[in-house]
């Protein structure tokens, strides 16, 4: 990885990189839209329900406010992309609303190539989240694994299974990212505009 970077401490990404890696990220944003657009409503909502059902901790949050300082797992639901993000945090409130205010470090927007990575949920913003669902809970590890467990991967943005990555599983977490088979647009079926 050392072309990425101008410096030979490796502090200073290229310029070379940059265009690269803007390139891709722009690319790879691209193909998860399309992907999301081919994902049934009914079936994404179906998944939901199901998975609230069967974790009757989880509760409809209509004001973030009553997660102040609460431990737990929460959903965030994002209807228009047919996604949720499951995550978990000992002060749920503050979690969130980090989701909606932070930002990615740039070599960070991709995992793996392109036409594979999963948007990250920092991709999205506050007003894309139009539901959340969240389980006060001190065993929020167990809870958020199994519930990310639970739901089709093909339905969330989680990068990685959930749960502490903790011991031997640190070591094994690269192998552990989830991945998309993200299909490129047939070019040839679109119509001749010459």
């Amino acid at each position: 990885m050392s072309w990425a970077y101008e410096d030979d401490d490796h502090t200073l990404l290229s310029d070379e990189f940059c265009a690269r890696q803007r390139e891709q990220a722009l690319d790879n944003f691209d193909l998860n839209m399309a992907f999301f657009a081919h994902i049934p409503p009914a079936d994404f909502e179906n998944s939901l329900h199901e998975i609230v059902r069967k974790n009757k901790g989880l509760r409809p949050v209509s004001d973030l406010r009553a997660l102040d300082g609460e431990e737990g797992v929460y959903v965030m639901v994002l209807d228009e992309y047919r996604q949720a993000y499951i995550g978990q945090s000992v002060d749920m409130r503050t979690r969130i609303k980090k989701h909606w205010t932070g930002t990615k470090s740039f070599d960070r927007l991709l995992w793996g190539n392109p036409d594979e990575s999963v948007l990250s949920i920092d991709s999205f913003r506050s007003l894309d989240t139009t539901r959340i669902f969240a389980a006060r809970t001190s065993r929020r590890d167990q809870l958020e694994a199994r519930v990310v467990k639970m739901f089709p991967a093909d339905y969330t943005v989680n990068r990685i299974g959930g749960g502490k990555p903790d011991g031997i599983r640190v070591m094994f977490l690269e192998a552990e990212l989830k991945r998309r088979k993200l299909v490129r647009p047939d070019v040839t079926a679109l119509p001749d505009i010459a």
